[in-house]
């Protein structure tokens, strides 16, 4: 038997896994794709989830490979209003780690698969839990009948296992939507985030390594056209950057915050987007599930009662749900006469070195360190 079943092989399914098996523990990883997704939207990785990357062994790959955010300005009007820099926040990781998610989850494959060779099924979707006991539980997975001492589920927002556990997802969808691509990179920005305060909605700039930049643009309503020249043109209209015709990928996504009531039914237990959806907007997921894989871990390996992780994990995502409705509520559409006071309240704000640090702190979650 297995000391652990996951479900999901994504990133904090391979974490998960992987800081088990470092233990000396048994896994299985199931995963109903045969092949990983070329594209994500996630590319963040914050100082909390750069720490677990180095405690996983892939900390010097993941560093190499990406992009170090080091710094952010607001811009409206054609000027900077704000400026943050991520050096403030101490610490070994002074930056924002800019990592496709396509990326990381290779890191993390090639990782598992070196320590526990075959310890992920591909094309086995899981179907449902049989039994459990107070040693194990059973549950079906690509038709076969499986026992693990756990069962986690690692798969993602539209959670089959949360769905099987019939388990309540509770929270709203938010309004407005966002269009998205990434783009050869034509600004002089390097290694700084950007946030164009634009009366019709922000537009959000990242770089990402091979010399592309990523943009996001917000839209009240969903476009009818949601293709890369669309975003293509309402970069330009609302920053004057002139964008190249070439578009590795685009996507159009609205925005949500559910959480589930407890992650922790039984020997079921529900991690990452399963037990939590925050907004993208932030880029705070996926470091969210790389502390709950940490907290996981540590308490299966100890022997600890896992109801503590309700007290830590959801608390932390409340935490981040918070953060990411104020950054949409700064990017939301303006009146143009309410620009001029937005802008000189975010300035005078910005003038504040102890504003500034917090503010530094809650964007690269660095509060959440200790939780």
């Amino acid at each position: 038997m297995d000391e652990a079943a996951i479900i999901g092989a994504g990133p904090v399914g391979l974490a998960l896994a992987i800081l088990l098996v470092q233990e000396g523990r048994t896994v299985r990883v199931f995963e109903q794709r045969t092949a990983p997704v070329e594209h994500s939207r996630a590319i963040g990785l914050h100082p909390p989830a750069q720490q677990v990357l180095e405690l996983l062994g892939v900390g010097a790959k993941a560093q190499h490979a990406g992009v170090q955010i080091r710094g952010g300005l607001g811009i409206s009007r054609g000027r900077s209003i704000a400026a943050m820099d991520f050096s403030v926040i101490g610490g070994a990781y002074r930056h924002v780690l800019s990592l496709p998610q396509q990326c990381t989850e290779q890191l993390l494959r090639e990782r598992l698969e070196q320590l526990a060779p075959g310890s992920v099924e591909h094309g086995c979707a899981f179907e449902r839990v049989l039994s459990q006991s107070q040693q194990a539980v059973e549950f079906v997975a690509g038709g076969t009948v499986h026992q693990a001492r756990w069962l986690a589920g690692a798969d993602g927002v539209r959670s089959a296992v949360r769905a099987d556990l019939g388990v309540r997802f509770e929270g709203k969808n938010h309004h407005g939507c966002y269009l998205m691509g990434d783009f050869p990179d034509t600004t002089s920005l390097a290694h700084t985030a950007a946030l164009f305060l634009h009366p019709y909605g922000i537009v959000e700039s990242f770089p990402l390594p091979d010399s592309l930049r990523r943009w996001v643009v917000r839209f009240e309503q969903n476009p009818k056209d949601a293709s890369p020249e669309l975003l293509a043109e309402t970069v330009g209209q609302r920053t004057g950057y002139l964008l190249d015709a070439c578009c590795t990928m685009s996507s159009l996504f609205g925005t949500a915050t559910r959480l589930v009531p407890s992650m922790v039914h039984g020997r079921v237990l529900l991690v990452g987007d399963a037990a939590h959806q925050i907004s993208p907007i932030g880029g705070q997921g996926l470091s969210l599930g790389f502390q709950d894989a940490r907290v996981v871990a540590q308490l299966i390996i100890d022997g600890g009662s896992l109801q503590a992780i309700d007290d830590v994990r959801l608390r932390a995502a409340r935490s981040a749900a918070r953060r990411a409705q104020l950054n949409m509520l700064l990017g939301r559409a303006l009146p143009s006469w309410a620009v001029p006071p937005r802008d000189a309240v975010l300035s005078r704000l910005a003038a504040s070195a102890w504003l500034h640090q917090q503010v530094a702190r809650d964007f690269t979650m660095t509060g959440l360190r200790r939780r």
